[in-house]
């Protein structure tokens, strides 16, 4: 499958570093209307309006480019490089390069800009006066006030992360905080053969493995505008909105895009662990009910019957000794033949626990998935 020319993750990132960039800018104009009011109130200095909007540029340029250079070396870099430290030692040591950078950038600006500020004079404003004569008191004041900022976009990327992207936005904006109904695509995607494997590898060794196969299994979910819902286990739970997942059958794409990630690093999987993991799937589409759910810990939650419906679908692909099932339901929308998918009848079956029967379809095996047409991504 010829590969996007543009993954979505690095979309994802840089939108993520655009809104540190505006967020940071944001808080930078508060901070000099925050001074203004300490300059002309407490300290009883005057400050001249011409003086007041030149620190309002020369802020919004330092925490400009604060954002860019740091938000991006943040998000693309020290994330990724102290992923595997403890937490609280990741949000240190990122939050103290961060907060050093940018403390850098912004005076560099500040000093530069130092020659057509006013000179110090009584009645001038007291950034005037301390761009021609810093002190400690301004640097320490300068690094702590950028400290903080690391410390909550860090943490703002932390809960980004646990929830998908996106959903932060959505949490913020309450739209989960009353429950919903929607229709949504779901796909149930199991490793094969899990107990045998935690038997023979151990369980850490096993764990190890999952690591690497949701890493590197990440990416072609994204790609194809999924959304990674749960991890249950050796299990992974896919979501897509109707539109997404139907667009350029994005949902049956994913599970090709998965299984073409796992086999350009099969000789990776088989140095570190013996062998690759292989992996099977279901597919389903219905309403489900979604909402912020427990009082504790708060979670997002999809509930209906199509979850449950999907698990077992997914539970019968050994049955039939193929590695993907999907319902006609959603089959029938997917319009799959423009796509080059070669769907393949497996018959009408009565699912465990329902009256309803249901229609399954695989994919003919022989598909290459080398014929599927390129999708470049949003």
């Amino acid at each position: 499958m010829r590969r996007p020319l543009f993954s979505r993750i690095y979309l994802i990132r840089l939108r993520q570093v655009l809104a540190i960039t505006v967020v940071w800018m944001l808080l930078a104009a508060l901070d000099v209307v925050n001074s203004l009011a300490i300059w002309e109130g407490a300290l009883s200095i005057r400050v001249q309006p011409g003086s007041f909007g030149r620190a309002l540029m020369l802020a919004l340029v330092g925490a400009g480019l604060a954002g860019l250079l740091s938000g991006g070396l943040l998000v693309f870099f020290l994330r990724e490089r102290f992923r595997q430290l403890p937490f609280g030692l990741t949000v240190l040591l990122n939050s103290g390069l961060v907060s050093l950078l940018n403390a850098g950038i912004t005076l560099a600006v500040l000093i530069l800009a130092a020659r057509w500020m006013p000179s110090s004079r009584p009645d001038a404003p007291l950034l005037g006066q301390l761009l021609h004569q810093p002190g400690p008191g301004m640097l320490l004041r300068h690094y702590l006030f950028w400290l903080l900022l690391a410390v909550l976009t860090i943490f703002a990327l932390h809960v980004n992360e646990k929830y998908g992207p996106g959903v932060l936005r959505e949490l913020i904006l309450g739209k989960y905080h009353h429950p919903r109904q929607e229709e949504r695509i779901f796909m149930f995607l199991d490793v094969k053969g899990s107990t045998v494997l935690a038997e023979r590898l151990g369980h850490l060794r096993f764990h190890s493995l999952l690591n690497a196969y949701y890493r590197d299994i990440t990416i072609p979910i994204i790609n194809s505008e999924g959304e990674i819902y749960q991890y249950v286990g050796d299990m992974i739970v896919v979501s897509w909105s109707m539109e997404k997942g139907l667009h350029h059958a994005n949902c049956v794409r994913c599970f090709y895009r998965v299984m073409e990630t796992i086999q350009r690093n099969a000789n990776r999987y088989r140095e570190l662990y013996g062998l690759v993991p292989e992996f099977k799937a279901g597919l389903h589409c219905g309403e489900v009910t979604t909402g912020e759910i427990g009082v504790i810990k708060k979670d997002i939650v999809y509930s209906g019957d199509v979850l449950n419906t999907t698990a077992r679908i997914q539970s019968i692909c050994n049955k039939f000794r193929v590695k993907i099932l999907l319902s006609k339901y959603l089959l029938e929308k997917l319009n799959l033949p423009p796509h080059g998918f070669l769907p393949k009848r497996m018959g009408v079956i009565e699912l465990k626990g329902k009256r309803q029967k249901v229609e399954l379809y695989t994919f003919q095996e022989s598909m290459d998935v080398e014929q599927l047409p390129p999708v470049l991504s949003n």
